[in-house]
């Protein structure tokens, strides 16, 4: 009896081995990367109507400080001159701050998919094995 495989038998066994070991990949990158995009599309829309109304606030309040500078500034030709480059100082100066804050956050974060870089290192590991048992 005869039970060695051909060698076009063993290729194409690997063949189809490969095939699925790199559609399973594929599918788990595909999830994941579906994951985080379906997490920030419901969040665009919130985040969207915040930042109009903060925008709204934000403009109240700046001209209730300009106002209330301008009122100790009174006397002078030039109150709402000073008022308004007294609180774009301190805005430029939050503004700079925030960035940096910002940046550092997002600096520290990876948009990489983690969960399908750590099954690949997996499969590296368990390929290398096999290839030295082989």
């Amino acid at each position: 009896m005869h039970t060695e495989k051909s060698l076009a038998t063993i290729l194409a066994e690997t063949k189809a081995e490969f095939t699925q070991f790199v559609t399973t990949r594929l599918n788990i990158l595909k999830a994941e990367m579906e994951e985080k995009i379906r997490a920030w599309k419901s969040a665009i829309p919130l985040l969207i109507a915040a930042l109009a109304f903060l925008l709204a606030g934000w403009m109240a309040l700046t001209f209730a400080l300009i106002a209330l500078l301008h009122a100790l500034f009174f006397p002078s030709a030039y109150a709402w001159l000073w008022s308004g480059l007294i609180v774009a100082a301190v805005y430029l100066a939050l503004g700079v701050v925030l960035g940096r804050l910002a940046y550092a956050e997002v600096s520290s974060v990876s948009l990489t998919p983690t969960r399908t870089m750590n099954v690949l290192k997996q499969d590296q590991v368990w390929i290398q094995n096999e290839a030295r048992t082989a």
